[in-house]
């Protein structure tokens, strides 16, 4: 019962910084573009910065190699959110670029903006390691097949090139290669770089969900209040899938709180850089901003009860 607590605040932190963000817009403090610089500095800068000063001072070569389970977990995961995607499609018949961006919403979640505020909440020593080799695998996946999901249906489909490998060398990756390489070599930064990188990344947290917020203040949700394929992956991905997850994960021998961080990753609500990718490449953006938005607001409510179910498994 204290997980599910603290997972209400946390939520509760959650929506109050997801409504100043939407003040921030109504505000005219925030626009379109400045919402765009925000998220560039966000996933660029902060972000990475979080991860790589909590990797690298937070772990040790024995936890980093206790914790490979977590890479086969993040395999097996990905497998089930494909074949439910698949699943959702073909029982709402959807087609064309709509069948391919809800394919990618459903498949990849929120992990940057929202699961590590969450899940280093609840599993303080462990959780940041356990999410950065669950990133490698997601990362590798989402600049791969994710964003090959976000470009149109009837286009042609280009080859993989050095632009493709560039995109896969994502900020957030690079920074878990290299704390992951410090961690292995036992090096330990400077005390004035370690607080400048820490400063650095804390500012990730509030500054995602002001960019939520933000995003949400733009967004007409109520053009997919009508799709079906949508609450099937609230219902499915967001709530029973994590459950069901966390209930098979208890049977491996592996930690509780390793079993707990990846069943709260399995329910995170969708991605926002599926609708980034797919107005750049000219696909349906506007259902995947629509879809990322009713799924952020679902998870108010749904990881709360994620939690509970979570409780409930020995």
């Amino acid at each position: 019962m204290e997980q599910f607590f603290i997972v209400l605040r946390q939520i509760a932190i959650f929506l109050i910084l997801i409504i100043f963000g939407v003040l921030a817009v109504r505000t005219k403090i925030l626009d379109r573009s400045g919402l765009n610089t925000l998220s560039r500095v966000i996933m660029r800068m902060a972000l990475p910065a979080y991860i790589f000063i909590n990797t690298a001072e937070g772990a040790t070569r024995a936890g980093l190699i206790s914790s490979l389970w977590v890479i086969p977990i993040t395999a097996g995961l990905y497998g089930a959110l494909f074949l439910l995607s698949l699943l959702i499609q073909r029982l709402f018949h959807l087609t064309g670029n709509r069948s391919h961006i809800f394919r990618a919403v459903l498949m990849f979640g929120n992990v940057g903006f929202m699961g590590i505020p969450l899940v280093v909440a609840l599993y303080p020593d462990t959780a940041l390691l356990y999410i950065s080799l669950f990133t490698i695998l997601d990362q590798a996946l989402f600049w791969t097949y994710g964003v090959s999901l976000t470009k149109p249906v009837t286009g042609e489909k280009r080859p993989f090139s050095t632009a493709s490998l560039k995109n896969l060398l994502s900020p957030a990756l690079i920074a878990i290669v290299l704390a992951t390489l410090l961690v292995v070599l036992g090096v330990r930064l400077p005390t004035v770089l370690s607080l400048a990188l820490t400063h650095l990344g804390s500012a990730s947290f509030p500054l995602s969900l002001l960019y939520i917020g933000g995003m949400l203040s733009l967004t007409d949700v109520r053009k997919v209040l009508r799709c079906g394929e949508l609450y099937a992956e609230i219902l499915l991905k967001m709530l029973a899938l994590p459950i069901a997850f966390y209930a098979l994960l208890r049977l491996l021998p592996i930690p509780a709180d390793m079993a707990g961080t990846m069943a709260f990753v399995a329910g995170l609500p969708s991605i926002n850089l599926v609708p980034m990718q797919a107005n750049a490449n000219g696909s349906d953006g506007e259902y995947a901003v629509c879809a990322v938005m009713l799924t952020t607001l679902a998870c108010l409510v749904t990881l709360p009860l994620v939690s509970l179910g979570v409780a409930l498994i020995p």
